[in-house]
């Protein structure tokens, strides 16, 4: 990161302006041994439908003339649904019981909005009045030691508190404060002498951001024990295994894939798509496994909305309403909810029938939180882990 990126990223405002808390709770945060939650954002709207598939509904077929997963491809879960092929390298983690799988989650009044329904998803508010994140609400705690990391460009909203932000990190290489010789210098030797009020501030802040930097250089000495796939998603997943490897006191990840607003050509790019998720994390889950961190490291996947029951003319789908959330882990496996009934359908779209409050409730609690000091009342926890 050279000094302009850095400037641009916003780390030294956040440096000027509040990294007093944030970098502080950093050095504060998880112990070795702790729980850690990875969540997995599918942006643009994954097709449920097509990534767990109702095979044995003749009406599925009926509805996707031409999209539909023929039955042989299936990989069959428990007689009536079953995965796309591009999900193998996932079956072995389903048949273990590592894989939760969590049909038609979603929230009262859905929108078929990217924009809005992300907001809701992030924000945990599906009457859209909160400002915050909902893992961004635990960095404005002051008593909460839990801290958090984007892997990619530009922190999501959902990472973003009323007071802090999390920080987003491209890649751990890039990840590095790069001052020319001269400058650098001088910096050091500013961070050396101490100042009075603001100024004094300053300096501290850029003391626990030069350590909190400094804690991520050590990840960069850790090296993946496993193959990831050469894509950003696939190196992302391997930066988080690193650092989790070099036991940074990181308890919250956040990873994104996108590109799953399948409206035309669908059939191809959304097994490239499933085909990147499925080698993503059996690498990672195979990874925590050597690391012996299994137990303690959760991943939770979600898309803003699902797609319409029926393909479209485009030889696509669009935007529906229920979509397909997913957890890996320490988690009850299977496919946790019933079979989709595209009977009775929602103006042609899958109904919601689960509010993903309630499992965002669970990750939490399985972080140790309260839910209700982050999400306000709402569902229950779902029994996930």
């Amino acid at each position: 990161m050279d000094r302009r990126e850095f400037v641009k990223s916003g780390l030294l405002g956040l440096a000027l302006s509040q990294a007093p808390t944030l970098f502080w709770r950093t050095a504060l945060a998880a112990e070795a041994g702790e729980k850690i939650l990875v969540v997995v954002q599918l942006s643009g709207g994954n097709d449920q439908l097509n990534t767990l598939v109702p095979y044995r509904q003749e009406l599925y077929y009926r509805l996707r003339p031409r999209l539909a997963v023929p039955a042989r491809e299936v990989l069959d879960l428990n007689g009536r649904l079953g995965l796309h092929p591009a999900l193998r390298p996932l079956m072995p983690l389903y048949e273990a019981g590592a894989l939760a799988l969590l049909p038609q989650v979603g929230y009262p009044n859905p929108s078929r909005s990217h924009f809005v329904s992300m907001a809701v998803w992030h924000t945990a508010d599906p009457e859209r009045k909160a400002a915050s994140g909902w893992l961004g609400r635990l960095l404005d705690q002051g008593a909460d030691p839990l801290c958090e990391t984007y892997l990619g460009a530009s922190t999501p909203l959902a990472l973003t508190g009323s007071q802090a932000l999390a920080p987003s990190v491209e890649s751990l290489e890039g990840f590095e404060l790069r001052l020319p010789p001269p400058l650098r210098t001088r910096w050091e030797e500013a961070l050396l002498r101490p100042r009075q009020g603001e100024a004094e501030a300053v300096r501290q802040a850029f003391l626990r951001l030069k350590a909190t930097l400094a804690q991520v250089g050590r990840a960069r000495g850790v090296k993946n024990r496993v193959d990831y796939p050469n894509h950003p998603f696939g190196r992302a997943l391997a930066d988080v295994a690193r650092m989790i490897a070099a036991e940074l006191p990181t308890r919250v990840f956040y990873v994104s894939l996108g590109s799953f607003d399948t409206h035309a050509d669908q059939p191809k790019r959304h097994e490239e798509l499933l085909g990147l998720l499925a080698q993503g994390l059996a690498a990672f889950h195979q990874e925590m496994r050597l690391l012996g961190r299994e137990r303690e490291v959760l991943v939770l996947g979600f898309s803003e909305f699902g797609r319409r029951a029926q393909e479209n003319a485009s030889y696509g789908t669009d935007h529906g309403k229920g979509g397909l959330m997913f957890a890996l882990g320490p988690v009850r496996g299977g496919v946790l909810g019933p079979e989709p009934d595209l009977e009775d359908l929602d103006e042609g779209d899958l109904r919601f029938q689960l509010d993903f409050r309630a499992v965002y409730a669970a990750a939490l609690r399985f972080l140790g939180l309260e839910p209700a000091s982050i999400l306000g009342p709402g569902p229950a926890p779902i029994p996930l882990v």
